[in-house]
């Protein structure tokens, strides 16, 4: 009955258009206000606000008509300073009128001077999709797909507040469509170190799902922006087309505040129906390209695409994901696409996996698995004590595969004396029959003997710190439990044995590792100071 006699109420405001004027619909004049304390509300004609229209955290508000318009003054409030402001946590507005096909929204913001309406949480539940029209959208908090596409056409549309905000429930249907021609733009603002990597779920149309993720390793926080358009040109937007090459997408990536400075990885995800004859018949050399003025350049690693992990569902089978690390490289505005090569050197097809535990308190065994195993001559054990700035040579053992391929898991173990109370850090270097060499990842061990270990270190952190996992016990996932015993953070192994890892919020925390049965096999206490 409450929600009926709300949904009347606001029948006969769209009725009175809040002004002396003739005005059609839901109006809210440049002087005007209204505010949704609670509950959910429904708005079945269009919007067009001029003046304060304020969403309460628990609120929710169903926008079922056609076109909602922010005026230029406009501003969307939330609880801040008894709905006056937009500082709070706000309410969620609803796109789910489906009677007259896609919605239209006509933002109001103004990403140049970071004024203007904002929604604090938008909810895209219209089946045939939400399109941007006139001006730049943006969302404080939450951008979550329950149906349907956001279509930016020539628009941009902004998540985050002085972080990169929230985006969920995307996946290869439900996405941020920037058009054929990547004339869209979608801005997820102040990524830094702590957010670990920030996915921008884009396309070029629908059933056209090629996401960008960026990982930045600068605590100084960037404005990004990522779009993505139909085909590769040789000469970036002219010459011959380069499609057979590639994946047939041309992805732009900047940064607003600080370009061409600070280091980031970067991920690029293609659908495996995109690949042209060449990229699929040598696809196990794939690599990320940049356009640098001169031309595509030629990077590494050159590897198979990995699984589509770019979404907020399962991983896609039918897409394939290359990353690459960018050195002050990513400018206002910097082009990337896919190709394949001949193979890097020295072992980067050679796909191998290192662990390793202390034995007892004089040794540490250090152990690796290879498959497949291409050109490598020998292997060699390196260390570096936690009070040691460079690596040693500890030991090296010859490649077991025959002349020198071999696409069956092969074994190797080494056993190094090594009495160091601290963390002891071992790699791998791979050399091939040319003498080129490559290293593989990094593990770390600690000093106390064990099957298996979880490594804290520095603990206590300011905020960042990294896990180590080693020895013969299968982790499947590191958790994070606060002083209450919640749960605030679920982290996927996935075959790493150092992962960066950040906490934002002083206090004591819980970190444990979970094995693939489920199995709590240990934890340990982390000390957050803050800053």
């Amino acid at each position: 009955m409450t929600n009926l006699i709300r949904h009347i109420i606001l029948l006969l405001i769209a009725a009175s258009g809040f002004t002396a004027r003739a005005q059609q619909g839901f109006y809210v004049p440049k002087k005007g206000k209204v505010y949704f304390a609670g509950d959910t509300a429904t708005i079945f004609s269009n919007v067009v606000n001029e003046g304060k229209l304020g969403v309460d955290k628990k609120a929710v508000v169903n926008f079922k008509g056609k076109k909602w318009t922010n005026g230029t003054d406009a501003l969307i409030t939330d609880e801040g300073n008894k709905g006056e402001d937009a500082l709070g946590v706000g309410g969620v507005i609803r796109f789910n009128g489906t009677n007259s096909g896609r919605q239209q929204l006509d933002g109001g913001y103004n990403a140049a001077t970071r004024s203007g309406a904002a929604f604090a949480n938008l909810d895209i539940q219209n089946r045939y999709g939400v399109e941007l029209i006139g001006s730049t959208t943006k969302v404080r908090n939450s951008l979550h797909f329950s149906a349907g596409n956001v279509y930016l056409q020539n628009n941009t549309l902004v998540i985050g507040d002085s972080n990169p905000g929230s985006i969920t429930g995307y996946d290869s249907i439900h996405y941020i469509i920037t058009g054929s021609s990547g004339t869209g733009l979608l801005v997820r603002e102040h990524i830094r170190s702590r957010d670990n990597w920030v996915i921008f779920p884009i396309g070029t149309d629908d059933n056209a799902y090629t996401p960008v993720a960026i990982r930045s390793h600068s605590t100084q926080g960037d404005d990004y922006h990522a779009r993505v358009s139909d085909g590769v040109k040789k000469d970036l937007f002219t010459g011959n087309d380069l499609k057979d090459q590639g994946v047939n997408k041309t992805w732009e990536i900047g940064k607003r505040t600080y370009p061409n400075t600070g280091e980031a990885d970067i991920a690029l995800q293609h659908l495996t129906a995109d690949e042209g004859s060449v990229f699929s018949a040598n696809r196990r050399c794939a690599y990320v390209s940049r356009y640098s003025g001169a031309g595509w350049d030629t990077s590494h690693p050159q590897d198979y695409p990995v699984r589509g992990w770019l979404t907020a569902g399962a991983a896609l089978a039918n897409s394939g994901v290359n990353t690459r690390t960018v050195r002050s490289n990513i400018s206002s505005a910097s082009y990337f696409t896919k190709f394949t090569g001949k193979g890097d050197t020295a072992g980067v097809l050679t796909h191998v996996w290192l662990n390793g535990y202390r034995l007892d308190y004089n040794t540490v065994n250090v152990y690796w698995t290879t498959k497949p195993e291409v050109k490598i001559k020998y292997f060699v054990v390196e260390r570096r004590l936690s009070n040691e700035s460079v690596f040693k040579k500890r030991d090296s053992l010859p490649s077991q595969a025959v002349n020198g391929y071999s696409n069956t898991y092969l074994n190797y173990t080494l056993n190094d004396a090594n009495k160091y109370t601290g963390i002891s850090y071992y790699r791998l270097r791979l050399v091939d029959f040319n003498g080129d060499y490559a290293y593989s990842d990094t593990i770390a061990v600690g000093g106390k003997p064990g099957g298996f270990q979880l490594l804290l270190w520095p603990n206590p952190t300011a905020r960042h710190f990294y896990v180590g996992v080693n020895g013969a016990a299968s982790v499947k996932y590191i958790v994070i439990w606060n002083v209450l015993g919640q749960m605030i953070h679920r982290e996927p192994v996935n075959e790493r044995s150092i992962i960066p890892m950040s906490l934002w919020l002083p206090g004591n925390y819980l970190v444990g590792f979970i094995s693939n049965s489920g199995q709590l096999l240990e934890t340990k206490k982390l000390v957050v100071t803050g800053d």
